[in-house]
């Protein structure tokens, strides 16, 4: 059973709501990461990201969505202390961060207190904040976006029912891209951009 490929021609509606932006505020494309700090897929997309956003400094934001998975258990307290890393303005360093060492979260869940003592943030803080139930509430909203599109369309010869619940998963003004490349990105962002 060949999994079938996204369905670009399906616009979702993403909200914002609280979740982290990268990039510039007001740009006009918006693209949505659904992540999870303990997989490797994920970490690996993290440069493809930094590159759509140093090509594209003004038209693009990142707004990143956290899904971490049930099967890696330290990946939830990752996110929460990223989170709380953005109450000190640090959300994208401490993102970074986390994935760069994404190996070692899950002998040391705590990792990301270690890496918020070498940045010099305020550590008491910061597990003050992961602990909020702010941020749960908004890892549980964002978790929810992604499972809400599951079966977000009907099925085709070519297209799956909704949209496969796999990270890293992105969506570009709404869309799905076919394949996880600068090339296929751009090609969407510029099909955007002259809307």
């Amino acid at each position: 059973n060949k999994r079938k490929t996204p369905n670009p021609n399906i616009s979702h509606n993403i909200e914002l709501g609280n979740s982290v932006v990268l990039g510039n505020p007001n740009a006009k494309i918006t693209i949505a990461k659904f992540t999870d700090f303990q997989w490797p897929h994920c970490a690996r997309s993290v440069s493809l990201i930094d590159e759509i956003l140093a090509k594209y400094p003004n038209d693009v934001k990142v707004v990143i969505k956290n899904f971490p998975l049930g099967s890696h258990k330290q990946a939830r307290k990752a996110s929460q202390y990223a989170l709380a890393a953005h109450k000190q303005g640090k959300f994208k360093e401490m993102y970074h961060k986390i994935f760069e060492n994404y190996k070692q979260l899950r002998s040391n869940e705590d990792l990301p207190v270690q890496i918020a003592a070498e940045m010099g943030l305020n550590v008491e803080q910061l597990k003050t904040d992961a602990a909020t139930k702010e941020i749960d509430d908004l890892i549980n909203w964002e978790y929810g976006q992604l499972t809400a599109l599951r079966n977000a369309y009907p099925e085709t010869e070519q297209y799956a029912a909704g949209v496969r619940l796999a990270v890293p998963k992105f969506f570009i003004n709404g869309r799905e891209p076919l394949s996880r490349s600068i090339d296929a990105f751009s090609a969407m962002i510029e099909e955007e951009l002259k809307k």
